[in-house]
């Protein structure tokens, strides 16, 4: 995988194989460590069986002995204010502590830099109308120095926040954008107080999950961009480790044996009640990074025992290889992402729920998952990932994870396996039915409601539909008798053509290239005249989400918060949209700025969850922050803006011949949360 990056630095879009990451990242992609949010108390992974095993953390732990890890490009630099890659992040994270922190479990916020927090909503209000909240924090000082050996003080937390706030460096400007003033506080209690311009029922996560900088390295630096650590002694933080080597073309060494000063972070209190978690790392001298030329070099150094690990997942066609290979593992692990389809919401007849939801019961899940996908995904369903359950619907409702009836609204619809139901389809559209999130018959499948009790934005179909001789030109070749009409005419007529899928090269992404011509033959047996277009990713990147130009794409996101809400606003909220009511850049209602939002939803009253969302993210009351999440993802699922196609399992391929200690099933265990892992592993002996 390649350079991915999240709500918390590092989320990337990725091609619709659901395999491959790539190094082109939207500007709607939330910020540093922390443009979102605090974690849900009540998440966990998706099923007791496959929750980390308790560990025996009285046991001794062998230590020593260098961790060979690979890459498959270059860190983009090490100036943690400078670059959102994912492979500069492999190294960064070694080195930089922020405030709170989050375990890979449960998705709890527990204490790090900062040992407590409360928070108070205040009755001022600023320019936005909301009330100030102010939130009073302690910091930990004792037994914990910079990797330089240098004393940490609460100093050096004050003159961070000063600093963020006066250069403004853009990965963290959404987590930095509501903070009014950080100071010490005059209160005998606490050490300093942060005063947000609004709640944020995330801010542990975000605003207390900035980075924290030392001062005698930063406070002469002018400029963050000019600002190069390795050749001033750096990078310097508050982590385990120190950079020892970097030939960011070759080779890093990260060393945690020749660290100054103690370090004493992974010993904290929570670190024991988490299942799978052991304190007290990090447990080997050092960690050495390679960079590979590509995903099949490195997959081969693997193999031939050359490294002990690598960033991500193994390759689907590497599994079985791995798995009969002696001594090497493969440390099972949830997406932190999805595949999907998306829809642009402006065309005519996608503005319609009706007839976006048909195009779910045209697309095989079966045939994606099993035969293309072999089996290594699981079948789509909601925008938050199965390892992400305290924000999906299924909680704290009888229903299972991916497989209750409420989940399965849309699913493929057959009149013999394999073959699409043209007719059931067909008679879906002219009835003028929409899956509104009532109870009922559709299609021939029951749907027993939304789980969470949520409507869709439609409750009828916009538009009248009919079926008629094939006029088409796009249709005369294919296996159907019949054309539909929205309101009376073809969709050639009304967009001056059919509709059209994009596509990668088939030997780029073989799998999507066979899944898109299945998906394309389904709906042109029902009669919907729609074509492809062959196209490169960076090309398809432009025109869907520079210009807005196009009626289906299939792409992927990952690395997707835990939380749901930042998540939300970025991908479904009005407020990462252009709406194309005016044709000028730079009018309010467009942006020549790359949004995340490409298909519109929320920018119309029949689609959208804008105010579960908003009111989300201002919700400072977890489990209600999280009822109001599951709510808008549930909305979002029956407006159907966008058809999640799977998620990838997870196989972070390791050598357990030399090595043990890693944590699975977890999303995204060699990848996200790799960090953890580092201070987990250790010597097998």
């Amino acid at each position: 995988m390649t350079d991915k990056q999240s709500d918390s630095s590092r989320r990337r879009f990725l091609q619709g194989t659901g395999v491959a990451a790539v190094s082109v990242g939207l500007a709607g992609c939330s910020g540093g460590n922390g443009d979102t949010e605090e974690t849900p108390t009540e998440a966990s992974t998706p099923t007791e069986d496959k929750t980390p095993t308790e560990i025996d953390d009285s046991a001794d732990v062998p230590t020593g002995g260098v961790f060979n890890f690979a890459v498959g490009e270059p860190p983009r630099g090490i100036n943690i204010l400078a670059t959102s890659s994912a492979y500069s992040a492999v190294i960064l994270d070694q080195i930089y502590e922020t405030g709170a922190t989050i375990d890979p479990v449960n998705f709890e916020m527990h204490p790090n830099v900062f040992s407590d927090w409360e928070s108070e909503e205040l009755d001022e209000t600023g320019d936005n109308d909301q009330n100030n909240v102010r939130i009073s924090f302690n910091v930990r000082t004792d037994g914990l120095t910079w990797n330089d050996g240098e004393e940490f003080t609460v100093e050096d937390v004050l003159f961070t926040y000063q600093y963020l706030q006066e250069q403004q460096p853009g990965k963290y400007i959404s987590a930095l954008d509501p903070i009014v003033s950080v100071e010490e506080s005059d209160s005998s209690d606490w050490d300093c107080e942060m005063i947000l311009n609004q709640p944020i029922g995330t801010y542990a996560y975000s605003q207390l999950g900035l980075p924290i900088l030392p001062k005698h390295k930063w406070e002469g630096v002018d400029d963050f961009n000019t600002y190069a650590p390795f050749e001033n002694g750096g990078p310097v933080g508050l982590g385990p480790g120190v950079v020892t080597r970097y030939e960011p073309d070759t080779s890093i060494e990260i060393s945690f044996a020749e660290r100054e000063g103690e370090y004493n972070l992974s010993e904290l209190a929570w670190r024991e009640e988490v299942p799978g978690i052991r304190s007290g790392g990090p447990f080997i001298d050092a960690m050495r990074i390679s960079v590979y030329s590509s995903l099949s070099a490195q997959t081969q150094a693997f193999f031939e025992g050359d490294i002990d690990s690598m960033y991500g997942s193994l390759r689907t066609s590497r599994i079985e290889d791995a798995q009969n290979a002696e001594g090497l593992s493969l440390i099972d692990g949830f997406d932190t992402g999805y595949g999907h389809y998306s829809f642009n919401l402006r065309k005519t007849p996608l503005d319609d729920a009706s007839f976006r939801q048909v195009l779910g019961f045209a697309f095989d899940d079966v045939y994606w998952v099993d035969r293309l996908q072999r089996g290594y995904a699981q079948e789509g369903d909601f925008v938050m990932p199965p390892g992400y359950t305290a924000v999906r619907p299924e909680t704290d409702s009888d229903q299972e994870l991916l497989t209750g009836a409420s989940t399965q609204a849309f699913a493929f619809r057959q009149s013999s396996p394999g073959v699409v139901d043209a007719q059931g389809i067909r008679d879906f559209l002219t009835s003028g039915t929409v899956v509104t999130g009532e109870g009922g018959t559709y299609l021939g499948q029951e749907y027993p409601g939304s789980i969470t009790g949520v409507t869709a934005s439609q409750t009828e179909a916009k538009h009248e539909y009919s079926f008629g001789p094939v006029e088409s030109e796009v249709l005369q070749n294919a296996e159907t008798d019949k054309e539909i009409r929205v309101n009376g005419q073809t969709i050639t007529e009304i967009n001056g053509g059919p509709l059209t899928m994009y596509v990668y090269p088939a030997d780029s992404s073989p799998q999507t290239a066979k899944m898109v011509e299945n998906f394309i033959g389904n709906l042109q047996s029902i009669g919907i005249p729609i074509n492809r277009q062959v196209m490169s990713f960076n090309t398809m990147v432009g025109k869907v989400y520079g210009e807005e130009d196009f009626d289906i794409f299939p792409m992927g996101w990952s690395s997707l918060s835990p939380f749901a809400t930042s998540t939300l606003y970025g991908l479904f909220h009005s407020a990462n949209a252009d709406d194309h009511s005016t044709t000028d850049v730079g009018d309010e209602n467009n942006t020549s700025t790359l949004l995340n939002n490409p298909m519109g939803y929320g920018l119309f009253e029949d689609a959208s969850a804008d105010d579960l969302i908003s009111e989300a993210r201002v919700t400072l009351d977890t489990d209600e922050r999280n009822q109001l999440s599951r709510e808008a993802v549930e909305r979002i699922y029956l407006d159907f803006p966008t058809m999640i196609t799977d998620y990838e399992v997870t196989k972070w391929p390791v050598n357990s011949a030399d090595w043990k200690g890693f944590i699975g099933n977890i999303p995204g265990p060699g990848a996200t949360y790799l960090s953890n892992q580092i201070l987990q592993v250790h010597k097998n002996e």
